[in-house]
């Protein structure tokens, strides 16, 4: 009969198979553990060399947007800036479309009024035409009728000697030589009257001829004449508001006391009539001109200075001070002249009286002028 310390034992050994099967089992999981921790961790590294990957993607992305906003704002400044040029273009191309309209409708007024002239002495010479040839058909009438007139009274004549031939022809053979002194006086006659109307004829003819030459003439000259209005307005319309200049001066000079007062600085001269040499303007062309100036006295001094037309005072521009050394000012004349012109006259500024000017870089002493019509 088997113990109780066999029982044990047999126990003992049944657990410890029991144990060491669980203990293989362990290892075999442990095993089994450590190449899924393996797997894992290899796993893990991938994800961090993904997630590095997506960090410096996300961080390329984030310079990538911020360049993006970046130019994306470039882009609507730039956009805007566009689009105020083209509203100052538009609004410039609106004053030009105005400013071409009522040139345009200038020019067609003054064509208008040109035409309505030539049509004026175009009926004009009509008339005197029409009258010209009435007179000429007048003319022409009375010649006629003094032609009949003629004709009738040579037919007259000759009847009248034929009758007193044939009349006296019996009567009278002892008078052959008186017949024969008729007969050479009605050929003389009849020769005469021939000649005069051939002298008659051949002059109408002449002055006919003269009529159609002088009617040819006169057109011809009615063409010229039309032509050269529409040269003329043409000219006229291509010279005007081309002749324009203003000048300054861009310094002081607090003693100067010159003669005529040269502006030197050039800003606009249109038709090149201002020589800023002398400070004399010439004009290329006749025509109504407007002259301006704006004179700016020295410190504490006055002056006065004039507008000149070939050496003849217009207007004067007074920059007056009198008030010693108590006042610090500076005093400003201007002046506007509107002054016929011809072709060759000069206009300059002179002074008349006073002391230096004042400007600066600014161009506060001017001198301005345009011609008008």
């Amino acid at each position: 009969m088997i113990n109780q310390e066999t029982v044990i034992r047999l126990a003992l050994v049944k657990n410890v198979h029991v144990l060491m099967n669980d203990v293989d089992s362990i290892k075999r999981n442990i095993a089994s553990s450590d190449t899924t921790v393996s797997n894992l961790q290899q796993m893990i590294e991938t994800l961090k060399t993904q997630v590095y990957t997506l960090q410096q993607e996300n961080k390329k992305l984030a310079d990538d947007n911020k360049e993006l906003r970046k130019q994306t704002q470039e882009f609507q400044e730039h956009f805007t800036k566009v689009d105020e040029n083209i509203t100052v273009i538009y609004e410039h191309q609106q004053v030009t479309e105005i400013k071409n309209e009522e040139k345009r409708q200038a020019l067609f007024n003054q064509t208008t009024h040109v035409l309505e002239d030539i049509k004026i002495e175009v009926r004009y010479l009509s008339v005197t035409l029409l009258d010209f040839k009435e007179k000429t058909e007048k003319d022409d009438k009375i010649e006629e009728e003094n032609i009949q007139k003629i004709k009738s009274h040579l037919n007259s004549t000759l009847d009248y000697v034929n009758a007193i031939f044939w009349r006296t022809e019996g009567l009278l053979g002892n008078f052959s030589a008186s017949i024969k002194d008729i007969e050479y006086s009605q050929s003389e006659i009849s020769r005469t009257q021939m000649e005069n109307f051939t002298n008659t004829v051949f002059m109408f003819e002449e002055r006919t001829k003269k009529t159609e030459y002088e009617q040819l003439k006169l057109s011809s000259a009615v063409s010229s004449l039309e032509v050269f209005r529409i040269n003329v307005s043409k000219s006229n319309c291509d010279k005007i508001s081309k002749i324009a200049f203003s000048a300054g001066i861009t310094s002081n000079n607090n003693g100067w006391t010159g003669d005529t007062l040269i502006f030197p600085d050039v800003i606009y001269n249109e038709g090149r009539g201002y020589n800023s040499n002398t400070g004399v303007f010439t004009a290329n062309t006749g025509g109504t001109y407007v002259f301006y100036i704006s004179i700016q006295s020295a410190y504490q001094k006055y002056n006065y200075f004039d507008i000149v037309l070939n050496g003849s005072s217009k207007v004067r521009a007074l920059a007056w001070y009198n008030s010693g050394f108590a006042v610090k000012i500076h005093q400003t004349g201007t002046n506007l002249v509107i002054l016929p012109l011809r072709s060759g006259d000069r206009v300059w500024v002179k002074r008349a009286a006073g002391t230096g000017y004042y400007s600066d870089s600014a161009r506060i002493t001017t001198f301005s002028g345009f011609r008008l019509f």
